[in-house]
């Protein structure tokens, strides 16, 4: 894994196109989709027509379920807290083959709001929308965002 997780920073986003899904760790800045970023590899704006360049650059940035899964279970036991286990939610869901984002991005960084035209953004719990073979919190039959939420006292 080339990134690390971190709160607000470097976010989990998962990534469907042409039905093939994706989870990526990368800056969250990339998912400003109608924006013009200066580190995106000179996309201006990254949609349906532009995903395929731009997920070949962060190539390097692929991760999957089952490495996601791995460092979530080796990081358990040195949660102190529940806002440590909030970096590894997934913070952003782009389905580029019907023009879709939801975020549930936890800071005021409106994602859903910077969506090309015909695009639909939206702040929304998105994790039932994710393939379950791909979701990498389910660990031992249950999710570990309820089992340490649980553990700190609060209810997911």
């Amino acid at each position: 894994m080339k990134l690390m997780p971190e709160y607000a920073q470097d976010i989990i986003v998962g990534v469907l196109l042409e039905q093939h899904w994706s989870w990526y760790v990368t800056e969250r800045e990339y998912w400003f989709l109608n924006t013009e970023m200066e580190d995106r590899f000179g996309i201006e704006v990254l949609d349906e027509m532009t995903a395929a360049v731009f997920l070949e650059k962060i190539a390097d940035h692929k991760v999957s379920a089952r490495e996601l899964t791995a460092l979530l279970t080796e990081l358990e036991g040195s949660f102190q807290s529940y806002d440590e286990v909030l970096e590894f939610i997934p913070a952003i869901y782009v389905n580029f083959d019907e023009r879709v984002l939801y975020s549930l991005f936890p800071e005021p960084m409106s994602f859903e709001h910077y969506v090309p035209p015909g695009w639909t953004g939206e702040y929304t719990d998105f994790l039932e929308k994710v393939p379950e073979g791909e979701r990498y919190w389910i660990v031992r039959g249950s999710s570990f965002f309820n089992q340490m939420w649980e553990r700190f006292g609060q209810n997911f």
